[in-house]
């Protein structure tokens, strides 16, 4: 049996124990390579390590063959959030679609298997989800459609379900984002978010899911089901002074929840973090302080070398022990260990050809999803003519730091069924992918010069009242009228993802539903406040396609929609009404 490493060596592979840091490109960095054989705990995968599925096995693979002991994690929670399928949108619908399903927890055990059996065949070690956040805030600004419900429970059966299913694939799963992010109305991305609410409540709302997840009911009684828990960037002045991802109060009531395994920090670039500490590498150090285990890090070499000398001066001069750091290292390999034994246990092999037949089998189950879940709201849809040219204007307002981006799912969808389809905005409105990517400058959506011109231009064409696309004569309740003309425009759809009453997102829709009454909108945020943002519009609003997301399968299912026919559960509502 070899002997522990002492000295500077001993130092090096405790301090490498504890990060988890991303890199460029799809192959293995010299100093990257390095660091996994110094004891390097493991990589996060972002989008530009894994362009397609043969890509990423292939660097599975590699990374393996310099560590076998490595920990490769990835963001692939599905719907807006996928890292293996960034490029053409992911396959698997989401959370707040699985929590929508009228199969119940089923289905999400399902879509953790499929998910599951994906990421074994590109040997990837750990979902950093599912996420077990209950939105109670519905103008949460990055959590939204990533979560399974608004309520506790929900959130928990379907999150428990979820993880069993990726876990009997052979993966391990961290819930996220302990003690809760649900009820916040600021981007930790980008700022600090504060949850100043007593700690009763935080029990019962937001604790709920993980309690329940470390000590399930039923057949897995007394076993968790997550392998690993990430802390939030959030501040819980009930816990302590600190935002949770570096407060001890949190580390200690997530393990008297139960919880053994690694405690792994959000990533530690986020705005939230760099606003209190100043440095990636004093927020390093905190966090262990606080008891964390893993320390997520961004896409820039710098990171990694900056909490790497951060936490060895740490040790040096005494605040951090290597013992410390050696306990954390240990709970990470178990995880390892863990996961090694699951996955040759459920006969997982990564593999270029096993990766692309687990892609074709998520793509089928997600469609399933999809189109059980993406409906219609409001009105009477009339579908799309084949032949339409429609103008799709997209009006939100708001970056999702999470996804990396301003998902365009919907836009590239519509525009593959109608090619002549006109695209406001025409850019994508990119940002630079990872977790620490600092807002960008200004809104999104048109600006209100661009706006302006839509106008014009509709109000040129004109509306024909009677044959308006929801089926109804709105032309009186508009200040003289709809002008008629002799040809119709081209339809119009709006794309939203929280048009709430008093944002700009809501006031550029009220002047476009002013002009245009017989626009349609796609709405790709959370489904439940949809009554309220949309029904409350003059005349009860538009007909809206409810797509619980912007992935590609909740795209797909948006655009079946705008073809028609309506789907059944409002031809369900609809006969119901007349009865």
């Amino acid at each position: 049996m070899t002997a522990e490493p002492t000295g500077p060596d001993r130092t090096e592979r405790a301090v490498n124990g504890v990060l988890l840091p991303g890199f460029e490109g799809t192959r293995v960095p010299d100093q990257l390579a390095d660091a996994a054989r110094a004891g390097l705990a493991g990589v996060v995968y972002f989008a530009r390590n894994t362009p397609d599925v043969a890509t990423t096995a292939a660097l599975s693979t590699a990374l393996h063959s310099i560590s076998p002991d490595l920990l490769i994690a990835v963001d692939e929670e599905g719907g807006d959030v996928s890292r293996l399928e960034a490029v053409t949108g992911s396959s698997l619908p989401g959370a707040a679609a699985l929590g929508a399903h009228p199969g119940g927890a089923a289905v999400s055990l399902d879509a953790g298997r499929a998910l599951g059996r994906l990421l074994a065949a590109t040997g990837i070690d750990l979902l950093l989800g599912p996420v077990l956040d209950v939105v109670s805030e519905p103008e949460n600004p990055v959590i939204g459609v990533r979560a399974f419900g608004t309520t506790p429970d929900d959130v928990a059966r379907h999150g428990t379900a979820f993880a069993r299913g990726v876990r009997s694939a052979g993966v391990g799963v961290c819930g996220k984002h302990f003690p809760g992010h649900g009820a916040t109305t600021v981007d930790s991305h980008v700022g600090l978010p504060v949850v100043d609410e007593p700690l009763d409540v935080v029990r019962a709302r937001d604790l709920l899911p993980f309690a329940r997840a470390l000590r399930p009911e039923g057949r897995d009684a007394g076993q968790s089901v997550l392998d690993a828990v990430m802390t939030a960037h959030v501040l819980f002045p009930a816990l302590g002074p600190a935002p949770a991802s570096v407060e001890p109060a949190a580390t200690r009531l997530l393990r008297e929840l139960g919880h053994t395994g690694p405690i792994i920090t959000d990533a530690l670039d986020m705005g939230a973090l760099r606003q209190l500490t100043g440095s990636v590498g004093e927020a390093a150090v905190r966090a262990v302080e606080a008891g964390a285990d893993l320390l997520c890090l961004g896409l820039d070499p710098a990171l990694y070398t900056e909490s790497y000398d951060a936490l060895s001066r740490a040790v040096a001069t005494g605040r951090l022990t290597v013992e410390r750091l050696e306990e954390s290292r240990t709970r990470t390999q178990a995880l390892v260990a863990a996961v090694r034994v699951r996955r040759s246990a459920a006969g997982a092999a990564t593999s270029v050809d096993v990766a692309k037949e687990a892609l074709a089998d998520l793509s089928e189950v997600g469609a399933h999803i999809a189109d059980a879940v993406v409906h219609v709201r409001g009105g009477r849809l009339v579908p799309l003519p084949t032949e339409a040219e429609p103008d799709v204007v997209d009006l939100r307002t708001r970056l999702d730091h999470a996804a990396g981006r301003k998902a365009r799912h919907v836009q590239a969808a519509v525009i593959a069924t109608w090619p002549g389809a006109r695209v406001t905005p025409a850019e994508g409105g990119e940002v630079p992918d990872g977790e620490g990517a600092e807002a960008v400058a200004g809104e999104l959506g048109p600006d209100e010069h661009g706006l302006a011109v839509l106008i014009a231009r509709f109000t040129r064409y004109g509306v024909s009242a009677d044959l308006d696309r929801m089926g109804m004569n709105r032309g009186a309740e508009f200040p003289g009228g709809v002008p008629r003309v002799a040809s119709r425009s081209e339809p119009l759809v709006v794309i939203t993802r929280e048009p709430v009453p008093g944002s700009a997102e809501r006031a550029r829709l009220e002047r476009l539903w002013a002009v245009r009454p017989d626009l349609v909108v796609v709405h790709t945020g959370p489904p439940g406040p949809v009554e309220d943002w949309f029904g409350t519009l003059s005349g009860g609003g538009p007909a809206v396609v409810v797509a619980c997301g912007t992935g590609r399968a909740n795209a797909a299912a948006a655009v079946e929609r705008l073809r028609g026919p309506v789907d059944r559960r409002d031809s369900e509502e609809q006969r119901s009404s007349e009865q």
